[in-house]
């Protein structure tokens, strides 16, 4: 099963990145990044810090805006601000209050402050790109720099997560039997917060606001239908991943729609698809 999997993913790759360069690197390289996060936010059921973080990433992407007329660009500025709104929300949940309360907070204020950022961003300055697509999410509209930019974040999130899997899973699993094993769990539950936070914000130009959520929790959760162990978890992960993608890539350009919507329709598809072969198969 995950062999056949690999082969199919490998051919449309090629094909894809054969046909379409640019627009198949940017969405391989957020296949790799959510495909990877989603296993780590599964094995430390982290789902509420996941719908948090969309959030965080639309505002931190419109207040980039103005803060790069100071100095910076917009990227540096999109990550600074994203980083210091998770932190603000791990540090919250570390100091004692509730993880549903915590994100309740702080989807509540990001989402009513980005209302008024992307108003008063509208208004104010001139911007050379549409803020729908940080909403709506369109890697057609993707420049070289964008490009480049992906490729660098997928591999930094790709390499953290991989050298971190085993720590994490074993926090995810008993989160106390780790502390007494020696295992720094607050450097990896920092570590978690930075690659998350690192990942939505490059992201949501390309995926959009809306489907990130689906992105990062629908890899993992098809993973585990298939999966037996936690090391073919991962793999299966960032294949579904990859090729819901890139195939969604090429559908998207078949019948003119917009690749996100229809990348995210793939994925649900293919959950489907796992959870009925997987009742059919258990009886």
């Amino acid at each position: 099963m995950i062999t056949l999997l690999a082969v199919i993913t490998a051919i449309v790759s090629a094909i894809t990145v054969y046909q379409y360069p640019k627009w198949a690197i940017i969405v391989l390289s957020a296949s790799l990044m959510y495909g990877a996060l989603s296993t780590l936010v599964s094995a430390r059921r982290l789902y509420f810090l996941s719908a948090a973080s969309s959030h965080i990433a639309l505002l931190a992407v419109v207040l980039a805006i103005p803060l790069s007329n100071l100095m910076l660009n917009e990227y540096v500025w999109a990550v600074i601000v994203g980083l210091i709104l998770l932190y603000a929300v791990g540090y919250s949940i570390h100091k004692g209050m509730d993880e549903d309360v915590a994100t309740a907070i702080f989807v509540s204020l990001t989402a009513s402050l980005s209302v008024i950022s992307m108003y008063l961003v509208l208004t104010k300055y001139s911007i050379g790109y549409d803020l729908w697509a940080i909403i709506l999410g369109d890697p057609l509209l993707a420049s070289w720099t964008d490009v480049y930019y992906a490729v660098l974040v997928a591999v930094v999130t790709l390499t953290a997560t991989i050298l971190t899997y085993r720590e994490q899973v074993c926090i995810g699993i008993e989160r106390d039997c780790a502390i007494l094993s020696g295992i720094n769990v607050k450097l990896y539950d920092w570590l978690l917060y930075t690659l998350l936070g690192i990942a939505t914000v490059a992201m949501i130009k390309i995926v959009g606001f809306v489907l990130q959520h689906v992105l990062i929790l629908l890899p993992s959760a098809i993973a585990m239908l298939i999966a037996k162990d936690s090391k073919s978890m991962l793999f299966i992960s960032v294949l579904i991943s990859i090729l819901s993608g890139l195939l969604g890539l090429q559908i998207s350009i078949l019948i003119n729609q917009v690749p996100s919507g229809v990348i995210g329709l793939l994925m649900f598809g293919m959950f489907a698809l796992a959870f009925v072969a997987k009742r059919c198969y258990h009886g």
